[in-house]
């Protein structure tokens, strides 16, 4: 409301005014620039912002626009003390006074006296349209329109208009929204110094101002309850090293000019809001020039509660095909401070770049779908919400889940489903309250030019996915055990019912069999969950082994010649299951002779099985991640499978009967590249990979290979595991008298 304190408000301030420059009446003297004794508009004030390309600085000078080649001359006696004749800051100097952006009058020396009013120094340079009038010695200057000094005469009825307050978290560029703050604040204001009537050019209407202060008062503004003891004046020029003391440097530009008030010129403050109990203020800002033209602004603001505790992270439901594109959704996050969600995206779980920027999800959203048919690399998503705080505070990112859309014309579609909710919170070894693991399986799958979605777990239960609309499934665990339960009855309903109608399921985590085998020391354990674990999994519990084991492949069955090692620094836990097949279940891997990891089973007609009791994301080579998926997949899919003549009772027209070696694909590439190779006989063989030097990069194979049709994966790391530099590389199959060699090209890294 206007009331008595604004109504009197400036007159308060012309007061001050008066006694501000009562101490600063200091010589006058004429202009440069014809006419001599006739007040000149100006584009450059004293102490504005300049930001020429080089360092930020304050403005030393005015600037007085006249035209190129105009005389310019003394306006005090004395004699010249320093000439320089090039470049666009050539300039006379004539004691304290310095003419810059001029061309020196050819005959002037250092030594010549110069009279007031009669001596021309030089004309205005071409290309620059003003005079550069300096009052001072080097980093000494005053403000040549100072009132009551400088230059005479000088009118100047134009008040300055702020433009602009805005409220900043102190030294950031987090900016509070909505008329609240909290905390530390920097109050930031951008004023308009108007040197000449509104008909004239912008560039003498966009300058610095000359006092610029701020108070806090009251919900009516009637009373003062914050006046602080410093604020804005420029007689001085301050040193440049302050100048984003002064200016708010995103913001300010050489005809910006944006003031942080809160500040002092030589240091950092703030309005620390903690100091004042939360409720309704205003923000009164004002300014003026050296010719007491004034403007006030008063800002209504309200001062919050400090909040720096964000929303707990969203939890994602489900990335899946939709017609045309795809949808994500998430369960609805339970803040009542809850604003908005933001969503990010990323093709290498490290480089994430919002996707709603500018445009958030509004809070009580759970979905968002997206209009793209097609693209080749897998995309990774993760949401986060933010509070309504007034600095917002952001969750951290929900888990990680991705989909592959497009894998030219491939319509192998299966279903990664994610239903690892154990923490460290609930007794786990993760320590996140959310994870990547996602992408570790999109990953392994899209390599293969599989097409995936992604779910959580709750989304089956829920009804919100449905399994009849995938060929395939992956569902992993991590260490998932009795508190969240590894398969909750529902769950294991829906999985023994997709496997009786031909489905096909890669599983694979920690304590599966522990937690559904009665004779563990699981306390929750059922008959329902024994009978799961025996004639659905095809397992039984044989007890514990430590997860710092070698896995490695059953001869003769899927993974033959398959072996390695679990890294618990990607999974910190201490134990893995020990299971044994009930049949018609086998053994496909082990950790040794008699200690059993892996159970597959493919006598349940179109149906598969395949049970890993430890988590595969903790296999501590991408590569060979990369490599048993494909062999995963080649048994759920039963795709790429070579018939043995010897079981088949004739020969076999599809067996390689030569050494070939086909071109990577895809080439170029960015992540991983397959490499595809037959052999005619039985023989040992290399796969390696040299960079244009022929120096040995990688071994990718080095074995004994039965006759047959192979796919090696190449994650673009040396032998030592570091990544390659972007580049021509070749790739060799070699045998005893073999040798077979392409070109490949790797960009993205």
């Amino acid at each position: 409301m206007i009331n008595n304190f604004k109504k009197y408000y400036p007159c308060i301030f012309t007061v001050i005014l008066i006694l501000l420059y009562s101490h600063n009446a200091i010589a006058q003297y004429p202009w440069p620039v014809e006419p001599k004794n006739q007040s000149h508009e100006l584009t450059g004030t004293f102490c504005e912002f300049r930001d020429t390309g080089t360092s930020d600085h304050f403005h030393n000078a005015v600037d007085i626009p006249k035209a190129d080649g105009s005389p310019v001359y003394a306006i005090a006696d004395g004699q010249v003390t320093s000439i320089v004749r090039t470049g666009s800051n050539a300039y006379v100097r004539v004691g304290r006074y310095c003419y810059l952006h001029i061309t020196p009058r050819a005959d002037l020396q250092v030594g010549d006296a110069v009279v007031t009013e009669q001596t021309i120094l030089g004309t205005i340079l071409s290309g620059m349209g003003h005079i550069h009038f300096i009052d001072g010695y080097y980093n000494s200057e005053i403000n040549p329109i100072r009132a009551n000094g400088g230059l005479t005469p000088y009118d100047d009825p134009w008040a300055p208009q702020i433009q602009y307050v805005k409220f900043y978290q102190d030294q950031t560029e987090i900016e509070f929204s909505e008329g609240k703050v909290s905390g530390r604040v920097d109050i930031i204001v951008k004023v308009k110094e108007k040197n000449g009537p509104p008909s004239t050019y912008e560039s003498r209407l966009n300058n610095g101002t000359y006092y610029l202060a701020y108070k806090i008062l009251n919900d009516d503004a009637d009373s003062v309850v914050f006046s602080p003891s410093y604020y804005y004046r420029f007689d001085n020029k301050p040193s440049n090293s302050n100048v984003h003391n002064v200016f708010f440097k995103s913001l300010s530009s050489t005809s910006s000019h944006v003031y942080i008030a809160t500040n002092e010129v030589y240091r950092n403050r703030y309005w620390d809001t903690t100091q004042f109990p939360p409720g309704d203020y205003t923000v009164m800002v004002n300014t003026f020039d050296t010719r007491q033209n004034t403007d006030t602004v008063y800002v209504p603001i309200q001062i919050l509660e400090q909040d720096v505790t964000p929303p707990e992270s969203p939890e994602l439901k489900y990335i899946r095909q939709v017609p045309g594109g795809f949808k994500i959704a998430w369960y609805p996050n339970t803040e009542d401070d809850l604003a908005a969600y933001n969503l990010y995206y990323s093709r290498d779980n490290s480089n994430w770049q919002i996707v709603t920027s500018g445009s958030e999800i509004p809070p009580d959203s759970t979905s968002k779908t997206f209009s793209i048919a097609s693209f080749y690399n897998a995309l990774y998503f993760k949401v986060t919400a933010i509070d309504s705080a007034a600095i917002p505070n952001e969750s951290e990112g929900s888990d990680v889940y991705g989909i592959k859309l497009n894998s030219e014309g491939s319509s192998n579609l299966l279903l990664i489903v994610d239903g690892f909710d154990r923490n460290q919170d609930s007794g786990g070894a993760w320590s996140e309250r959310s994870h990547s693991f996602g992408f570790t399986y999109g990953e392994a799958v899209s390599q293969h030019d599989f097409l995936f979605d992604m779910c959580n777990n709750d989304a089956l239960i829920d009804g919100s996915i449905h399994l009849d609309n995938y060929q395939a499934v992956i569902w992993f665990l991590g260490d998932e055990a009795e508190l969240n339960e590894t398969f909750s009855q529902d769950e294991q309903a829906i999985l023994a019912d997709f496997l009786s109608r031909y489905g096909k399921i890669f599983l694979t985590g920690s304590n599966i069999a522990w937690d559904l085998d009665l004779d563990s020391d699981c306390y929750s354990t059922t008959q329902q969950d024994n009978d799961f674990l025996n004639q659905t999994l095809r397992a039984n519990y044989e007890g514990k082994s430590t997860a710092q084991v070698t896995v490695s492949g059953r001869t003769d069955d899927i993974f033959s010649g398959f072996e390695f090692n679990l890294d618990q620094q990607i999974l910190s836990i201490d134990s893995i299951d020990v299971i044994s097949p009930v049949l018609p279940g086998r053994i496909c891997l082990q950790y040794d002779s008699t200690r059993y990891a892996g159970v597959i089973n493919d006598d349940l007609n179109d149906g598969r099985l395949l049970y890993f009791a430890f988590p595969f994301e903790m296999i501590s080579s991408s590569e060979t991640r990369a490599e048993l998926m494909y062999n995963i997949l080649a048994f759920l899919f039963v795709i790429d499978s070579v018939e043995n003549p010897e079981d088949s009772g004739g020969p076999n027209v599809t067996q390689p009967q030569k050494f070939t070696i086909e071109q990577n694909y895809p080439n170029p590439f960015d992540f991983a590249t397959k490499i595809r190779f037959n052999v005619p006989y039985q023989t040992t063989l290399s796969l390696k990979i040299y960079n244009v030097l022929g120096q040995s990069v990688r071994t990718v194979k080095n074995q004994s290979f039965k006759q047959g049709s192979y796919e090696s994966i190449w994650d673009g790391r040396n032998d030592a595991g570091k990544m390659v530099p972007n580049g021509l590389y070749f790739y060799v199959l070699e045998t005893n008298n073999i040798r077979i060699s392409k070109k490949l090209l790797l960009l993205g890294k």
